[in-house]
C-alpha cells in the first residue's frame, strides 16, 4: 500500500466532489436565482473533471482494490458521458440531454462512495511483516 497515493487519491476526489457541489450551485444561480449567465457554467464545467485523472493514476499506484479501481473508472465514464456527450444532444435528443443534471446525482454519490472506502483503506491497519529484518554487518577489523 503507498501511502501517499492514496492521500493523493483523496485529495483530488474531494476536490472533485466540490468541484461538482460548485457547479450545481452554478446551475442554481442560472436557472432559480437568475443571478449569472450559462457561461460560467460551461466554463468552470470542463476543469471539473481534472481531479478524475490524478485519482485514475493514484489508484494504480496506492493499489487500491479492485471494487475502487472499478468504481473509479465507472466515475470517469459517467462524468465522460454527462460532459462530453449527452450535453451535446440537447437539439437532437432533448429527453436525452436532461439526464445531463441527473448524471451530477451519480458523479456525487460514486465519488462520495469512493471517499469512504479510501478513506477505510488509510485508516486500516499496516499488515504485519513475518520476515526477520536483515542487518547488514561491516566488519572493520
Amino acid at each position: 500500500m503507498n501511502r501517499p497515493a492514496i492521500y493523493t487519491y483523496l485529495v483530488a476526489a474531494w476536490i472533485f466532489l466540490a468541484a461538482v457541489a460548485a457547479q450545481v450551485f452554478l446551475a442554481g444561480l442560472v436557472v432559480v436565482a437568475r443571478q449569472i449567465s450559462w457561461e460560467l457554467h460551461i466554463g468552470f464545467g470542463h476543469l471539473v473533471g481534472v481531479p478524475i485523472l490524478p485519482m485514475l493514476i493514484t489508484m494504480y499506484l496506492a493499489k487500491l482494490p479492485g471494487n475502487m479501481k472499478r468504481l473509479t473508472w465507472l466515475l470517469f465514464a459517467v462524468f465522460f458521458v454527462q460532459a462530453e456527450v449527452i450535453i451535446f444532444m440537447r437539439d437532437a435528443l432533448p429527453y436525452v440531454s436532461a439526464f445531463h443534471p441527473v448524471l451530477a446525482l451519480f458523479d456525487f454519490a460514486i465519488v462520495w462512495t469512493l471517499i469512504r472506502h479510501a478513506s477505510a483503506v488509510l485508516s486500516a491497519p499496516l499488515p504485519v511483516t513475518k520476515e526477520p529484518i536483515q542487518v547488514a554487518v561491516n566488519p572493520s577489523k
